[in-house]
């Protein structure tokens, strides 16, 4: 709370009716009490919801940085994807930085509905999240990205465990994989692998010119580092997963693609405005674009930089970009 919304919300017009002296006691007194409530916010922490993809924790710890450069005392709190959602709603969490629409958006939606979260504003890039392969994968199956070609080029993503069904690596945040599988009639295996192993596979793979295909996204560590494409299945539509007659498939839902354009957001705790007011101009002011975002994971994930280090790399990079970010409540201390 700052020290004007402190004194709004005291009724001082009894004043009026007491000593001169007195009056002047009891203002000053009030201005204090105020004064000491507006640092005092700046003593409660500041709970940062860190995922387990590098560009999230990476963005989380810069602009956590430039929090703290602030005089803002700032936690990283490890959350999954399911449990943040009750984090934020509860106060054990106040801010998440990356809120992907086609993994994320029918809880995020729901929860700002009933007002237990905040929506704090989108982000200049646009994501995707669906198949994807390495370029060099074209000259083994030159029928992709048609989605069609899968059956035809299953073989080639085959393991000695997988038989003669072609493998697909996703995370497990992705719920509806197994039904797209299922509505196109894939040849293939599902295996879920966390953040970090897909991208370790991923780079093993590239490393050896093997084939390989897996959930990917952008913007992603892949758009600066490796060329690849994604899997052009029919394209997304609402009708896609509340009708089944709609699409390839006329008796199954999700016959589809991801959305090619979806939104990037931020949520906050509710509280996150009232405590912090000027923090929080700040962070609807943040607006990361498709390159901010891809070399964040690229300095993490094939670069090989610790979070920490990928960080600090990421603020001297973009430094003009977050700098105007910092609203007029904000002093300039953390940009020297």
């Amino acid at each position: 709370m700052t020290i004007q919304a402190c004194l709004s919300n005291i009724r001082i017009y009894w004043l009026a009716y007491m000593p001169k002296a007195a009056c002047c006691i009891i203002l000053a007194l009030i201005f204090n009490y105020c004064f000491e409530a507006a640092a005092d916010q700046k003593r409660i922490p500041i709970k940062i919801a860190t995922n387990d993809w590098a560009s999230q924790i990476i963005l989380s710890y810069a602009i956590g940085s430039v929090l703290q450069n602030q005089g803002y005392i700032v936690k990283y709190q490890s959350t999954s994807l399911k449990q943040q959602w009750g984090g934020l709603r509860l106060g054990h969490l106040h801010l998440q930085l990356e809120v992907w629409q086609y993994s994320m958006a029918k809880d995020f939606n729901r929860m700002v509905a009933k007002n237990v979260i905040l929506d704090a504003g989108p982000h200049a890039a646009n994501t995707r999240e669906d198949w994807w392969y390495p370029s060099y994968i074209k000259k083994l199956c030159p029928e992709l990205p048609d989605w069609q070609a899968l059956n035809k080029c299953s073989q080639l993503f085959s393991t000695p465990q997988s038989g003669n069904k072609g493998v697909y690596y996703t995370g497990p945040w992705i719920s509806d994989e197994g039904i797209r599988i299922r509505v196109f009639k894939l040849n293939y295996r599902l295996i879920s692998l966390d953040a970090q192993s897909l991208n370790k596979r991923l780079i093993k793979a590239v490393h050896n010119k093997q084939p390989i295909i897996l959930l990917n996204w952008t913007p992603n560590w892949t758009d600066n580092r490796i060329k690849g494409e994604f899997v052009e299945f029919p394209e997304f539509s609402q009708q896609c997963i509340t009708d089944r007659s709609w699409g390839v498939n006329p008796t199954e839902i999700n016959d589809c693609g991801a959305p090619k354009k979806g939104w990037l957001k931020k949520a906050a705790n509710p509280s996150f405005p009232l405590n912090w007011p000027c923090a929080y101009q700040f962070i609807q002011n943040i607006s990361f674009t498709s390159d901010m975002i891809a070399e964040a994971a690229a300095l993490y994930e094939y670069d090989k930089f610790s979070y920490n280090e990928s960080a600090i790399k990421w603020l001297e990079k973009y430094k003009t970009s977050w700098q105007q970010w910092l609203p007029e409540c904000m002093t300039t201390s953390s940009s020297k």
